[in-house]
Formats: C-alpha cells, structure tokens, sequence
C-alpha cells in the first residue's frame, strides 16, 4: 500500500463533498491500518437510496485509483440521527484512473 492512500482519501472527500453536499457531507474520521472510517452526514435526497450516497463514496474513491470497498456500516439509532460512519478497505492504489469513454 502507498503512503499516497490518505491524500488520495483525503481528496475523494472533497470531491465528494464538492458535488454532494449539502444533501450529504462526508468527512474522514480516523485509518487503521487499510481501513478509512468517513462519517456521512445530511438530509440526503429522498429520491435516491440512503445506501447509494454512501456506495458514491466508493466510486469517488475508485475514480482516483483506490480499490476501495465498504466492510462496515455504523447507523444511528433511532429516527433521530442522520450520521452514518462508514469503513472502507483500501486492497490496493493504482493511481488515479483516466475517463471512461
């Protein structure tokens, strides 16, 4: 794995949030080891499935050559709560990838 993992993370938040928010805002909480633990918060769009704004994470991710996938979800309980922390496995940084045509 590259040190290069954490910026790559750290830019596919931006991304994310550049084009996401304010329906749904991600940021990085913590890394261990190949895992990256990034929180969710929002009202997130009603039209699209909760789960989808997460999984968005992970192509955002994919995008900029991280093999990335989700092996954890922690949900809030109760109707209170609208954060959500997700846990994405890093398997390996290929740098990021050019434009599908």
């Amino acid at each position: 794995m590259h040190v290069d993992e954490s910026r790559l993370i750290r830019r596919a938040v931006k991304l994310y949030n550049r084009y996401r928010a304010p329906e749904a805002t991600a940021r990085l909480v913590t890394r261990k080891g190949d895992t990256f633990y990034i929180a969710f918060d929002g009202t997130y769009c009603e039209t699209c499935g909760l789960y989808d704004w997460i999984d968005d994470m992970r192509y955002v991710m994919n995008e900029l050559g991280l093999e990335a996938e989700i092996i954890k979800l922690n949900e809030p309980e109760g109707p209170a709560g609208s954060l959500r922390i997700a846990a994405f496995r890093v398997r390996k940084s290929s740098g990021p990838q050019p434009p599908q045509q």
